[in-house]
């Protein structure tokens, strides 16, 4: 089996995997919404995306902490191909996750309510950023368990004051301008842009957003044991 398949499996298997992937993204859909913007589940499943891609990653933290990486050391496979076969695994199920959203978003809102395909590309893009920022955040801790009882906290905090739990036009302009330093802003950002038909918005955002990835992407695939 490849280091990819097994990934995937090992994801697949965890507790609540299910769960995160296939029910609650439904569940969003029914959240009720202020208006003046896109529904809210649409905003909220950038929350539910972030703490997914956290889930994803800890096949990787466990691996570290049960010295996997040292025997992978020794081995013909090398740390990249090691670590791009988890990341492409769980990148295939947030994937995964975000067209379930989307497809429930079309049969629950209708066809006309905005652009799915760049809602898709949007959540897309956002996945790989939360994905590549979980993985940079789990290199500062030698415990899982340790490191998502701080991400708890710090993920919730920040997708709050950066428009995915609340609505960003509600937000003051001295706090929107403040927390565009926020990854977690560019999404609010872009769905905002989404709703107003603001194409040059979706896609400074969307760079924005890769741009986070790539930063996030260096500081964590740097190999530790």
């Amino acid at each position: 089996m490849t280091i990819f398949l097994l990934a995937l499996r090992t994801n697949l298997q965890q507790k609540f995997s299910l769960l995160l992937l296939v029910v609650f993204p439904v569940v969003l859909l029914f959240i009720p919404s202020t208006g003046g913007s896109l529904p809210m589940g649409m905003s909220l499943y950038g929350l539910l995306n972030f703490y997914s891609a956290f889930l994803m990653t800890r096949p990787v933290v466990e691996d570290r902490m049960r010295k996997v990486v040292v025997r992978i050391a020794a081995s013909p496979v090398s740390h990249a191909t090691y670590l791009f076969s988890h990341l492409g695994a769980a990148l295939v199920l947030l994937a995964s996750q975000a067209t379930i959203f989307v497809i429930a978003s079309v049969i629950r809102f209708g066809p006309s309510l905005t652009n799915y395909a760049v809602l898709w590309l949007l959540y897309l893009a956002y996945s790989v950023m939360v994905l590549s920022f979980s993985l940079a955040w789990n290199t500062m801790f030698r415990s899982y368990t340790t490191s998502f009882a701080l991400f708890s906290g710090v993920g919730s905090i920040m997708c709050l004051i950066s428009g995915l739990s609340f609505p960003l036009h509600l937000l003051p302009e001295s706090v929107q301008r403040l927390v565009r330093i926020l990854p977690t802003y560019w999404l609010a950002h872009a769905l905002a842009g989404l709703y107003e038909k603001q194409s040059a918005g979706i896609l400074i955002a969307g760079v924005v957003l890769l741009v986070f990835a790539g930063i996030f992407l260096l500081l964590g695939s740097k190999r530790r044991f």
